[in-house]
């Protein structure tokens, strides 16, 4: 990721982009190039890029002081009082709570900071108000330095940092348990008589004075000073500085510890904006005197690079779930194909084994009655006699004339055929009665008590009972009525209508056929009228005829 430093001292503003652990370009304005042409397009250049304005200044002022322990809104209600009472000139203020105290009320420690002269920041804060630069804050640098002796793990109780300002002066930050309490730049000024190394001995000097004016130290603590200097100016000072039993120096060589954080390219001189830089960009940084307004813009950019990575995530969730589907119907189509093709071989062996089937003649009679009781009284819908016999009441009930002898019920797949029956016993004759001619000499009459068949012809007992005859089927249902005419008076051509009426009766039933299969007297031309006389005074009740019925059985 892409950031912006602006590392700002009292004379100069030092720029810094830092890209993945390199700084890839530095650039130096004075503090009169604030709103020049020349800043004001390299800004234009980097606006997209988040900036951090970190200030190194003399004019930042350090306060040490102690509040009643308080937390979240009162808490920071007392502190911006107070920093409004030490600093009313300064919108440029922040305050530390730093732990509490180890005696007493127990009372919260707190350090306030500020820059007392707010126009060295003004004219680089419109500057970059001008161009919508996104802004995450404004830092100060001795508040930062911390992160320096966390990453070099540096842990004795009482530090002095010292740092190089930039072509400017020499910055002293004390830390007490890693906590700042206090900082200072001291401008350095080359005097012909003494050297550099000189006038850092002598600054640092004079602050473990002030320190221990200010009793930071007890019995027997010492003050390490960290001096951050290239390799070619350690030599130099180190032959300047003394050590006192109560202060120890030890230099921090600016390319080991950049080759230690991963810094590229090596600073190539004792200045630290590169080093610090360096180590901000890689911490998450709390802004110090950074305005709302000022920041507006850093939030804008987030917000927006918010939304852009919302909508890549639908985009991304909307296009992984139109491949999953188009994975899925792929699959799904594999399937479909796979059954479709397990299905034809399926369907192919079905047909050939139906095809082997129809070849195939019935192995035996055992089969061929099996298949016909399947049919006819397994299938649903089987045949049964209950409407046939309702339409035979309902049809007698409006013929009292007539007494029926009995009915023979069956079905079949042939309508032609006739079930067997036995007609019922005579016991008596006709006055009139009428023989077949169907050849010489047969002049016979039919057996009273033969099996009738189709025809009105006697049937005998042997082609009645066949070897192992065929169950039947069920398409048709058969049925025969045997009946005769009650209070028969003799007029025969009144009984003959009386029974033609009969069976008109029947056919007029959707469905149903009725014939006369057998008459009281044969009436053809191939029949002969024998009369004989009655010693009876009353003539003969017995006129006997036979129907056939055929009607369909539903579902065939």
């Amino acid at each position: 990721m892409l950031k912006h430093f602006l590392y700002l001292t009292n004379d100069k503003l030092v720029t810094l982009l830092w890209k993945s652990g390199t700084i890839i370009s530095r650039d130096v304005f004075m503090a009169s190039e604030a709103a020049s042409p020349i800043f004001h397009d390299y800004l234009v250049k980097h606006r997209q890029v988040p900036t951090f304005l970190v200030v190194d200044l003399i004019e930042e002022d350090f306060r040490l002081d102690t509040m009643p322990h308080l937390r979240g809104s009162d808490a920071e209600a007392v502190t911006s009082r107070k920093l409004g009472q030490l600093y009313r000139a300064s919108n440029f203020r922040h305050a530390i709570i730093q732990g509490r105290e180890e005696e007493g009320r127990r009372d919260s420690k707190v350090l306030y900071h500020a820059v007392t002269n707010p126009d060295l920041l003004k004219h680089w804060l419109a500057a970059l108000e001008e161009v919508e630069v996104p802004l995450e804050g404004v830092y100060s640098s001795p508040v930062l330095s911390v992160h320096l002796l966390n990453q070099l793990d540096i842990s004795p109780a009482h530090v002095l940092l010292v740092t190089i300002v930039p072509d400017f002066g020499l910055r002293q930050t004390y830390f007490h348990n890693k906590q700042i309490k206090f900082s200072r730049v001291t401008q350095i000024v080359f005097d012909e008589g003494q050297s550099v190394g000189a006038l850092i001995a002598a600054e640092t000097s004079r602050t473990w004075q002030y320190l221990d004016s200010l009793r930071f130290f007890g019995n027997g603590d010492t003050l390490e000073v960290c001096i951050l200097v290239h390799e070619r100016d350690q030599q130099m000072i180190a032959e300047a500085v003394r050590s006192y039993p109560l202060l120890k120096y030890r230099f921090l060589d600016i390319a080991e510890i950049a080759g230690k954080i991963k810094l590229k390219p090596v600073p190539t001189s004792s200045h630290a904006e590169e080093i610090l830089a360096h180590l901000y960009a890689q911490n998450r940084l709390e802004n110090h005197f950074a305005e709302p307004e000022a920041t507006r813009f850093a939030l804008f950019r987030r917000a927006r690079i918010g939304l852009f990575a919302l909508t890549a995530g639908v985009l991304v969730a909307g296009a992984a779930g139109a491949l999953f589907n188009l994975y899925q119907s792929a699959q799904i189509s594999t399937e479909i194909e796979k059954h479709e093709a397990a299905s034809r071989k399926l369907q192919s062996e079905y047909q050939t084994i139906s095809n082997a089937l129809r070849e195939q003649k019935l192995a035996s009679d055992t089969v061929r009655d099996a298949s016909i009781f399947f049919n006819s009284q397994m299938r649903p819908q089987p045949a049964a006699p209950g409407g046939f016999l309702r339409d035979m009441s309902r049809i007698l009930a409006d013929a009292p004339q007539v007494r029926l002898l009995q009915v023979v019920w069956a079905v079949g797949n042939d309508a032609s055929g006739l079930p067997y029956f036995m007609p019922m016993p005579t016991q008596a004759t006709l006055e009139v009665t009428s023989d077949s001619k169907s050849g010489p000499g047969a002049a016979s009459a039919t057996p009273a008590n033969a099996p009738v068949g189709s025809g009105g012809m006697a049937i005998t007992q042997q082609a009645a009972t066949e070897i192992n005859p065929p169950l039947p089927g069920n398409k048709f249902q058969i049925g025969v009525i045997e009946a005769s005419i009650t209070n028969f008076d003799g007029d025969f051509r009144k009984l003959l209508a009386g029974i033609e009426a009969f069976k008109d009766r029947f056919n007029q039933i959707p469905g149903m056929k009725a014939t006369i299969v057998a008459m009281p007297l044969n009436i053809e031309s191939s029949a002969t009228l024998r009369a004989r006389m009655s010693k009876s005074d009353k003539p003969s009740r017995d006129a006997r005829f036979v129907l056939k019925l055929v009607s369909t059985v539903a579902g065939t």
